[in-house]
């Protein structure tokens, strides 16, 4: 007798050999399940809608049978060939199986989450090559599948919007969209703060910049909706001209917050001089860390005395608009971390960008506000709170 010695690259290769064909056969055998028990429910579907069994001689019979056809559909745990389908003498829409479809729905809603969470097209179709082979899913299945996943675009953008926020944060960021040539959009969003402290995104709107008629259809939507401010205590925004505008015709008994980061912002872009650009804005940054307004107010005056005469119209423009960027100090303490700017939302939009930015410039605002309308759906399915009664200054979302 012959004896075979194997070393360990030789044991090692055969093991996985031999793993590699228990798991297909594994597989194998679940998907003939699988197809058993998807191709039974369907029959009895049928049967039920038929209203009599194979060659039965029945009065409440509905309608008769057409044969069968057959179809691949793909699943989560991989691909099944031939599915028999009954067909009827006139037609039949399974409930079970939607018209022309090549995936169940949880196949779908995988695909979903694989590009909202940052995949193109064409890198959500590799990831599930990968997985079950060459001629899964193309590019353009993956938009189908995003497409029939987010037709409920217009009623989300119409739905009635309650009227339990406290704080309602409004600001805008760009997005490059090719239409006849390369154009920027302005996105202009909502996000409301409620008593208890969750926090969720209101909606937005793709505009063709921040006009003040593009803010007041914005706000006025949000407005006849629901949105009127019988509960609202402040509105945080960017200062920008159009917003403030708008807000003085929707909102005019709503105390509004200028984000004393934009305002430090805009000081430090009018200081000419750039040798003392840092002392100017180290010195306006003490203004918005003081214990009350009076000491703000005190704060400001030093900076004006000081800087006034070398940057006489940065320190003008910063004081005109003081006023409204200390609004947030007639709050509790614990608040002002969260009301004296407007991060809360712009950390949102850095989520935003981040997925954005490997897609470029998008090819319309339809398929802008698609890709939006998920991420938007997604944050709101977190159900994210900020604790309002924190004792801290700075609020974190939990």
């Amino acid at each position: 007798m012959r004896t075979l010695y194997f070393n360990e690259k030789d044991l090692d290769l055969r093991l996985r050999e031999m793993r590699r064909q228990f798991w297909h056969q594994v597989e194998d055998e679940h998907l003939k399940i699988a197809k058993q028990r998807v191709q039974e429910a369907l029959g009895i579907e049928f049967q039920e809608a038929v209203g009599a069994q194979s060659y039965e001689r029945s009065e409440g019979r509905k309608m008769y049978r057409g044969g069968y056809r057959y179809r691949d559909l793909q699943t989560w745990g991989g691909r099944l060939y031939r599915v028999k389908v009954p067909k009827g003498e006139k037609g039949y829409k399974f409930q079970l199986l939607k018209p022309w479809a090549r995936h169940v729905e949880k196949f779908g809603e995988a695909v979903y989450r694989a590009f909202v969470y940052g995949m193109s097209d064409r890198k959500v179709a590799k990831f599930f090559e990968a997985l079950y082979g060459k001629g899964i899913l193309s590019p353009s299945g993956v938009s189908v599948i995003y497409q029939n996943l987010t037709r409920d675009i217009d009623a989300w953008h119409k739905r009635p919007v309650d009227d339990r926020y406290r704080f309602v944060f409004l600001d805008a960021m760009w997005q490059s969209v090719r239409q006849t040539h390369k154009n920027r959009r302005a996105v202009l969003a909502a996000m409301g703060v409620r008593h208890d402290g969750t926090v969720e995104l209101i909606d937005f709107r793709v505009e063709t910049g921040e006009s003040a008629s593009a803010w007041g259809r914005f706000v006025e939507s949000l407005f006849e909706r629901g949105l009127v401010g019988k509960n609202l205590e402040l509105i945080i925004h960017d200062g920008c001209p159009g917003l403030i505008d708008a807000l003085r015709w929707v909102w005019p008994d709503v105390k509004t917050q200028q984000c004393a980061v934009h305002a430090l912002r805009e000081l430090g872009n009018a200081v000419s001089a750039r040798h003392v650009r840092y002392k100017v804005l180290r010195e306006a940054s003490r203004v918005y860390k003081a214990r009350d307004k009076q000491q703000a107010l005190d704060r400001a005056r030093t900076l004006a005395g000081r800087w006034g005469h070398c940057e006489p119209r940065a320190i003008r423009n910063f004081m005109a608009k003081l006023d409204r960027t200390l609004v947030y100090m007639d709050f509790p303490d614990h608040l002002r971390g969260l009301l004296k700017s407007t991060n809360l939302i712009e950390r949102h939009f850095r989520e935003w960008r981040r997925r954005l930015r490997a897609m470029g410039a998008l090819p319309n605002c339809h398929s802008c506000d698609r890709i939006l309308f998920a991420l938007a759906h997604e944050y709101n399915g977190q159900k994210k709170r900020i604790s309002l009664s924190f004792p801290k200054s700075e609020l974190l979302l939990t």
